[in-house]
């Protein structure tokens, strides 16, 4: 008998026990999907950070006023004040080319009867470009570090997804309202402000979450409108080059101790993807598990099939298919339930992590730009898996068969 007179013997025997075979293939295509979507996600989620903070130039380090990670430190209160004076004197250090000081709040805006929440940054715009290379501008210009009542938008701002129209122009009047509260007479009490800017420009898109969906005021303005002046949110610290930024922040942090926090975006990214990866390590193990619940179901089945079989299995033998010839036959349907679950599971997976991306919550909404990203090696590696977890199942089964004894499978009933 030909090899393919044998895969015909086998792919006949799973036709008969369609039911069971199908949902030991089910089984299959669950595990491949669940591993295939959460790759897909995870490797979409890195590739969004990685472009989100790509934005920022590679020789700008972020100083808080708190310190960073989240040991006993980060957890103290303690903290420095980020005032003019730490400007100068950051501005001292060997390697530093620029300090730039940035206010951050959230307001309210409205134009032409559209209200917007966003982030609003205070910061010498002229500097704007050393902290995000790519910025320019679609239209208009800066507003100079004098400008009181000079706005600047980002793209995602100016061109909301949801208008078919601009929701505002360079040139155009826009009105801020930011709430804060304020002890009067020992009462506190809910003060909201109102101020009217007019956009200077709008900024090309970028991107990036962080520079598209913001507006920009001068750090006058924002100072007055936060009341904030003369203690700022962060300072961007600029480096001559990348090579300083490790010199940079350890003559920072010696200066300061551990009350204040320096970080680079690539260190920002590398946390966040370590966090990212092992939680998506997490959920991989748990598809991993569903895989093995797969093996076993294929175990099942085919063990139940010797059984079923034996009689056939005996008739075969006596025919004169030797033993190797039964053990091939037994371990291709165990193949061709792992070849078939795991083709069926990439291409659920796939389509999987697409349905997925929006439901979850940092899919859809304002991150639009979030796509599952899946590497052939990575797709290659899940298929193997499971055709080989598949081979793995089938083989006692398959050896099961092929060492039954011919008579007595012929007598059975």
């Amino acid at each position: 008998m030909t090899v393919l007179d044998l895969l015909g013997l086998s792919l006949g025997a799973l036709k008969e026990r369609r039911l069971r075979s199908g949902l030991t293939v089910l089984m299959v295509i669950i595990g491949v999907a669940l591993m295939t979507s959460i790759n897909g996600l995870g490797g979409g989620m890195n590739n969004y950070i990685s472009e989100q903070l790509g934005t920022l130039g590679a020789n700008v380090l972020i100083v808080t006023p708190f310190p960073s990670g989240f040991g006993p430190e980060a957890q103290s209160g303690l903290q420095t004040k980020l005032t003019p004076q730490t400007v100068r004197t950051i501005e001292r250090f060997q390697g530093v080319k620029y300090v730039v000081p940035y206010f951050t709040g959230s307001v309210t805006l409205k134009s032409q009867g559209e209200t917007r929440t966003v982030a609003v940054g205070g910061i010498d715009q002229s500097k704007l470009v050393y902290i995000a290379p790519k910025t320019s501008l679609e239209s208009g210009s800066f507003a100079s570090s004098g400008d009181s009542s000079g706005i600047v938008l980002g793209y995602a701002i100016a061109h909301p997804s949801n208008l078919d129209r601009p929701f505002a122009n360079t040139g155009q009047t826009v009105s801020v309202e930011f709430s804060q509260v304020e002890n009067q007479g020992g009462v506190e009490k809910l003060v909201t402000k109102r101020k009217a800017f007019q956009v200077r420009g709008v900024l090309n898109e970028l991107g990036s979450q962080q520079i598209d969906s913001q507006v920009y005021i001068s750090l006058a303005a924002a100072g007055t409108l936060f009341e904030k002046t003369g203690t700022y949110d962060v300072l961007y610290v600029i480096t001559s080059t990348p090579d300083e930024n490790d010199k940079v922040e350890t003559s920072i942090t010696k200066f300061y101790g551990k009350n204040i926090g320096v970080v680079s975006p690539k260190a920002i990214a590398s946390t966040i993807q370590d966090l990212m990866g092992t939680f998506i390590g997490f959920l991989s193990a748990i598809a991993a598990v569903s895989m093995f619940v797969g093996a076993v179901g294929i175990i099942t089945t085919l063990y139940t099939s010797v059984m079923e079989r034996t009689r056939e299995i005996g008739l075969l033998k006596a025919i004169g298919y030797g033993r190797e010839t039964v053990l091939f036959m037994f371990l291709t349907e165990s193949l061709a339930i792992g070849l078939l679950g795991g083709l069926l599971g990439l291409v659920f997976g796939i389509g999987g992590a697409y349905v997925l991306i929006q439901i979850m919550p940092f899919g859809g909404g304002a991150i639009t730009s979030i796509s599952p990203s899946f590497s052939p090696l990575s797709l290659a590696q899940v298929f193997l898996l499971a055709c080989g977890l598949s081979g793995l199942a089938g083989l006692y089964p398959a050896w099961r068969a092929s060492t039954l004894n011919p008579i007595t499978a012929l007598k059975k009933e």
